[in-house]
């Protein structure tokens, strides 16, 4: 049995424009950037990630009405899905990397782009296309739905399939959501929203993110 050292997680949300407006009438678009680092203490590879889920304050909304929807289908395999076809759907890119340790080699660093675009009712899908030593199409669903209550909001779940059959660990992952996907309202100094991990291995972390505004 493979045993992981314990994950630190660095997790962050970057709201623009700020500073903006800190009145309780009326609300401004905004862009989101969001971002988790995943590491280990001794610099090995952290156990694979299994869920990421942020949750975020309730002045942060988000309204996908009159975006388009991306219909993929994950038991078509040939023809290769078009995701050109779903550009007008398209509601956040960013970067994604893996850490891969395939037996009897060097462990290796794979980063490709990554695009979010929104899904059926209630989802968004997160697809990037990776390359040696792994060659293949990436597809993240993500859940939206409420939070737990609380000063939360919207909640976004992650679900991550294996890469290189369990051995590839998610080391880092950014989302930037076009402007107008959300708005806010800063009515108080910061926001706080919260990011928690569920790991292969079992091991559950969670993180509270402060935005001050």
């Amino acid at each position: 049995m493979v045993e992981f050292p314990v994950p630190r997680v660095s997790a962050g949300l970057v709201v623009d424009p700020n500073p903006m407006p800190s009145r309780k009438e009326g609300r401004i678009p905004t862009s989101l950037r969001l971002t988790d680092t995943i590491w280990a203490h001794d610099d090995s590879r952290p156990p694979a990630t299994e869920e990421l889920r942020f949750q975020l304050d309730s002045r942060l909304r988000l309204d996908l009405t009159g975006v388009p929807r991306c219909r993929w289908a994950p038991i078509q395999v040939f023809p290769a899905f078009d995701w050109d076809s779903c550009e007008e759907a398209e509601v956040a890119t960013g970067p994604i990397r893996f850490e891969v340790a395939l037996p009897e080699k060097e462990p290796v660093k794979l980063s490709a782009a990554a695009t979010t675009y929104n899904g059926r009712r209630g989802t968004m899908l997160i697809h990037a296309q990776l390359a040696d030593p792994v060659d293949a199409g990436l597809v993240i669903p993500v859940k939206l739905g409420k939070a737990d209550g609380g000063i939360y909001g919207v909640s976004m779940t992650a679900s991550f399939p294996e890469v290189a059959a369990g051995s590839g660990s998610l080391v880092y992952f950014g989302l930037r959501f076009r402007r107008g996907i959300f708005s806010v309202a800063c009515t108080k100094r910061h926001f706080q929203s919260g990011a928690s991990h569920t790991f292969a291995d079992g091991t559950e972390t969670s993180t509270t993110l402060r935005f001050d505004c």
